[in-house]
């Protein structure tokens, strides 16, 4: 059975085998490594549910919402449909801002469009800053406070919907960092297939990408704060426009992806 379905999703994923497995090991409740027990039994139920998450992912519905997680700095986090799945990349944002965070003792954080909560979450998580996380979306909120409590960070972790910083007002003058994860993509840009699945907020910004970034600068004063995004690779000549003193830093892969600010009082 293995066979029969990886070879539905060869030209779907560059992992067809890993994929399967990860879908027959979800809908029998066990572990993949699991799989390969001689006396595994997988009734006609079980099959039929399998081969039917099968032809899903093949129609390029995203593996991650068929799974219903993702793990992401180590933590496994609750992901579905309406909501942006966290992608490997934003883990480096986080490892630099818990540098951050030990370097200078930062308390509070802000983490907009939260999504799943990926990087709030995993913050709060490994430090022990409270963080105040926004996200226009109601299934992310939703979504975002559930991986708050199944990684006990709920009472550092608050989240509310809205734009931007605007749920916590009345906080903004505490919070010493702000993070984000925003929409950074061209609306003309052609996306994989599966990507196309996400939410249209969480990715799109705009005509060319920017839009998040001009609204943010242009309605927060920020002194006093370190900001920490993310962003397009291709974007710096243009985000030094908008942020002038920002400086670009690369990431693993040596691609520009992060936009930092400090605007610390030295």
């Amino acid at each position: 059975m293995i066979k029969d379905c990886s070879g539905k999703l060869e030209g779907v994923t560059e992992t067809p085998v890993l994929e399967v497995l990860l879908i027959v090991s979800r809908v029998l409740g066990i572990r993949k490594e699991d799989l390969f027990l001689k006396d595994l039994v997988v009734s006609p139920t079980e099959e039929k549910r399998i081969l039917k998450l099968v032809e899903k992912r093949a129609s390029g519905y995203p593996l991650h919402y068929i799974l219903g997680e993702k793990e992401f700095m180590g933590l496994s986090l609750l992901v579905e449909e309406g909501v942006f799945v966290p992608r490997p990349e934003t883990e480096e944002l986080v490892e630099l801002a818990l540098e951050l965070i030990r370097k200078y003792g930062i308390k509070a954080v802000a983490d907009i469009g939260t999504g799943s909560g990926a990087i709030g979450v995993s913050v709060a998580k490994f430090s022990d800053v409270v963080v105040f996380a926004t996200d226009v979306s109601s299934k992310a909120v939703e979504v975002a406070r559930k991986n708050a409590e199944r990684h006990g960070v709920s009472d550092r972790f608050f989240v509310r919907k809205g734009e931007f910083l605007e749920p916590f007002k009345e906080k903004f003058a505490s919070i010493e960092m702000i993070l984000s994860n925003p929409p950074y993509v061209k609306s003309s840009a052609h996306l994989p297939k599966d990507v196309l699945f996400e939410p249209a907020e969480a990715l799109f910004g705009g005509e060319d990408g920017l839009d998040f970034y001009r609204e943010f600068f242009g309605r927060y004063n920020t002194s006093g704060k370190i900001v920490l995004m993310e962003i397009g690779e291709d974007q710096v000549e243009e985000l030094k426009k908008i942020v002038s003193d920002a400086v670009f830093l690369k990431d693993s892969a040596g691609k520009y992806r992060f936009l930092f600010l400090n605007r610390r009082s030295s």
